[in-house]
């Protein structure tokens, strides 16, 4: 793909997502190689309209635009520095985090929260709250960012650190609303390593109780299984290192990462067959998961997978702790009666989706899918930011994820609609800022602090040169 003097590739070439859920064709794409020229193509399109993209690992339309879209891979520098007796990392918006968590590692260090992939980057990772189970989000370790925007007239650029109080906060997980993102400083942690178990549990209790020796667990909802595996991680002081870690990490790669998948691809996507997809998880899965082995790994390594090997669509929406039980018990109950049209919903799904005027519309999504994957669900500690999942109150979070590999099936599309819709209205659930959603549902009240959000959004670009497409649309945002 050819240059142009400016860096950036002329319009009318297709843009697309992971997924490839979105496409679409920015008026210009570019590629700068330093921040004043960042500041100079910001300025020349903002009449256009500017996006950033990232690695573009996301599933919200978050980057269309049909102005200029920024492509930041050369603002990738990293470097760090003592502060005030703390150790802190500076780094380009455009780095990815794989990038940094290996320069870290190199120097015995790593972010104190990883994410379940390593593929985003910096700046994106931050914009949509990346985040792992047990920790809080990536964007709650942000300790300041340098920002390019716009004076308070909209007409000349401004570039700053902010790095204290509300605009701190709402920078944080900005969704690229604020302007351009080109330097992003953490905190960092020595490197610690990870001791995992991977246990099967019959209820959500048992699993939850696991918690307390297992802060950083992560935990699944087998479809047709009906019964919870759990990842239970905590750290260690045990150096690891031994033949049975090392035999662990390629057990996982070949047969979860790489076997799982291919499994999931041949039964859901080839040969479509929901009857395979049904005997799979619940009579032969159990029987390639191996319970007696307590592997020890650097975090970076443990915590992580290869989940961007094959190409998905995501929907994940989060809960409060005291919403979890029932909250799952609903998607257990939406996910068989996709399945199975004479399954009986129970009385207390009935009487929610009743509540929120969804009762009769279940008849939609009655035998119309079967769910081919794990339900993945992750905590997620409170953020101190203004619009990050996870931001606000004082209980933990919880995130339930529907992964899809039939990425052009509409029933998917039906049912994931219909369980985002459930859990937004029943229970306030967010949905993640950088996954798929009925967009429809989104209200000021699921984030309370949207609306301060969206004024300093207005107060860093007045004429709304950032603040296009989906994020224009966002509830307050155009007040």
């Amino acid at each position: 793909m050819a240059l142009d003097s400016g860096g950036g590739v002329r319009g009318g070439r297709e843009v697309s997502n992971f997924g490839g859920n979105v496409r679409f064709c920015p008026g210009r794409l570019a590629v700068p190689r330093s921040e004043a020229e960042v500041c100079r193509l910001v300025l020349e399109h903002r009449a256009d309209g500017v996006r950033v993209a990232g690695s573009r690992h996301a599933w919200s339309p978050l980057i269309r635009t049909s102005g200029l879209l920024l492509d930041l891979r050369h603002l990738d520098a990293v470097r760090l520095y003592e502060e005030g007796g703390r150790v802190l990392v500076s780094v380009g918006g455009g780095c990815r985090i794989s990038r940094l968590l290996a320069y870290l590692n190199d120097r015995g260090l790593t972010l104190p929260s990883v994410g379940l992939i390593t593929e985003q980057t910096v700046a994106g990772a931050i914009s949509t709250a990346t985040h792992g189970s047990g920790r809080h989000s990536l964007s709650h370790y942000v300790q300041r960012v340098r920002l390019v925007h716009f004076d308070g007239g909209g007409s000349e650029v401004v570039v700053r650190w902010i790095d204290s109080g509300e605009e701190l906060r709402a920078v944080r997980c900005s969704l690229g609303a604020m302007g351009v993102i080109t330097e992003v400083v953490f905190a960092v942690v020595p490197q610690y390593r990870v001791q995992e178990q991977l246990v099967p549990a019959g209820t959500l209790p048992e699993v939850l109780r696991m918690e307390l020796e297992t802060p950083l667990q992560q935990f699944f909802l087998v479809p047709h299984l009906w019964r919870f595996y759990v990842q239970r991680r905590a750290e260690t002081a045990e150096p690891g290192g031994r033949l049975t870690d090392q035999l662990y990490r390629l057990y996982w790669f070949l047969m979860m990462d790489i076997g799982l998948h291919l499994v999931v691809l041949l039964m859901a996507v080839f040969l479509r067959s929901r009857g395979l997809v049904r005997l799979f998880f619940s009579t032969l899965m159990p029987w390639t998961v191996v319970t007696s082995w307590r592997p020890i790994d650097r975090s970076d390594r443990q915590l992580v997978m290869e989940h961007e090997l094959f190409r998905h669509v995501e929907e994940e929406l989060f809960v409060r702790r005291s919403d979890l039980p029932s909250a799952m018990a609903l998607v257990e109950d939406l996910l068989r009666v996709a399945d199975d049209r004479t399954w009986r919903l129970s009385e207390a799904s009935c009487e929610q989706l009743r509540r929120v005027g969804l009762l009769g519309d279940v008849s939609e999504i009655e035998g119309c899918w079967s769910h081919h994957y794990p339900i993945c669900v992750r905590r997620v500690r409170v953020d101190d930011a203004l619009i990050s999942m996870s931001s606000g109150g004082s209980e933990d979070w919880y995130s339930i994820s529907l992964i899809n590999y039939q990425r052009e099936s509409a029933e998917f599309w039906r049912f994931a609609g219909f369980v985002g819709a459930a859990l937004m209205r029943i229970y306030g659930a967010r949905p993640h800022w950088g996954k798929w959603f009925p967009e429809g549902e989104l209200r000021l009240e699921h984030y309370p602090e949207l609306g301060r959000f969206c004024e300093l959004v207005r107060h860093c670009d007045p004429a709304g040169v950032f603040r296009r497409g989906f994020v224009g649309q966002l509830p307050g945002m155009s007040e």
